[in-house]
């Protein structure tokens, strides 16, 4: 280091690793955060997903509870774990001071809640004077919470030193709604990979699903919109379409999406294609990616999509207008089945583009500026 200036010790808080966009920006920005500035830990609620095995080894992984996979196979044992897992947790929230101390976290400079579950950790942590930094990745109408829930995490927003939006959209509908200014916060778009995704596009698919037309990725659940892509899918099918629909994911609605397949005969035509480490092969060979998302932040799984040059048809949910702002690169439309069958058949029947002029070029140069904007929000 210049001048023989210590490192800043960096903790980012996560409740775990499990397949999904929030840690997907989480582990891009873990990667590639400057080692040689920051000492970073990651805590975790328990030490469980998929993304865990790809943390940089420079990062320190702490976890308050064990993984799921770590418990027991037997019904009665593993409720009793998981029982004492959420005591833990609870013990924790309550008095955080003996895990910081037996950790050596009381000397943190900075502290970062990624996701709106670990607001109360951070600003309940036993250092006083470290920087405090949120992140907020979505709609907050669509939270899960009520209006009023909604008030409480605005104004423990207002108690972080600084928090971050991770489109315009997010905080304009936060300031709008609940007429707040959050003069703390700003917004930095989610940071993407752009190096590691060409080179795993390149790399032979793990599972050859033959032509595939539509493609979508994401964690299974009904604010997916995936059940809208399967019906339309199906409508398509029944139309006369021969089309192929891959969906890369894992999740609790894949015993209901499961059935309806069956029920509906399109096994050959609609593939639960499971957890892939890789999903950019299939991605790049895909005529069109689909988001049929009914609410969203900034979904990097958009931006992975035009820089591998598929064509994008997407709700316009959350900040995905300001990632799509030609139709060269894709359409926008309301959620809802209908609205998803008619962007697929548009799509069917359009002619074929030229593709996305300069798209690398423009991301690359936006992901520079990204990590400049995190560095300064940490520095």
């Amino acid at each position: 280091m210049e001048g023989g200036s210590k490192k800043k010790k960096v903790l980012f808080r996560n409740r775990s690793m499990e397949m999904g966009g929030t840690e997907n920006v989480l582990l891009t920005i873990l990667t590639h955060l400057d080692k040689s500035k920051y000492d970073i830990t990651l805590l975790l609620n328990y030490y469980q997903g998929e993304f865990l095995d790809r943390i940089p080894k420079e990062i320190r992984i702490l976890s308050i509870g064990k993984g799921v996979d770590s418990l027991s196979k037997n019904k009665i044992i593993h409720f009793t774990q998981k029982t004492l897992r959420r005591i833990k947790y609870y013990i924790f929230q309550k008095n955080p001071t003996w895990f910081y101390k037996k950790h050596d976290l009381l000397n943190l400079d900075i502290e970062v809640a990624f996701s709106h579950y670990m607001y109360d950790d951070i600003l309940n942590s036993p250092n006083r004077e470290s920087k405090k930094v949120f992140w907020y990745h979505g709609d907050l109408r669509n939270s899960g919470f009520s209006f009023d829930d909604n008030i409480q995490i605005i104004n423990k927003m207002k108690r972080f030193s600084a928090g971050v939006f991770v489109s315009y959209f997010s905080k304009n509908i936060v300031e709008k709604t609940w007429k707040v200014h959050l003069p703390n916060s700003q917004v930095i778009h989610n940071p993407m990979p752009i190096e590691e995704i060409f080179k795993k596009s390149e790399l032979n698919e793990l599972f050859d699903y033959g032509k595939i037309d539509f493609i979508s990725l994401g964690r299974l659940f009904y604010q997916k919109g995936f059940k809208d892509l399967l019906n339309a899918h199906i409508r398509l099918i029944r139309e006369g379409y021969s089309i192929k629909t891959l969906l890369i994911g894992e999740g609790s609605q894949k015993t209901e999406l499961k059935q309806i397949i069956s029920a509906n005969h399109v096994e050959d035509s609609f593939i639960l294609a499971g957890y892939h480490d890789n999903p950019f092969p299939y991605i790049k060979k895909a005529q069109f990616f689909v988001l049929p998302s009914y609410s969203e932040g900034y979904p990097l799984v958009i931006a992975e999509a035009l820089l591998l040059n598929t064509y994008v048809l997407s709700t316009n949910v959350g900040g995905i207008s300001e990632m799509i702002d030609s139709k060269d690169h894709g359409i926008l439309f309301s959620p809802g089945e209908d609205n998803v069958y008619n962007a697929m058949k548009w799509a069917l029947e359009r002619e074929k583009n030229s593709g996305n002029k300069n798209i690398k070029e423009k991301l690359f140069n936006k992901n520079t500026k990204i990590f400049e904007q995190i560095n300064s929000l940490f520095d």
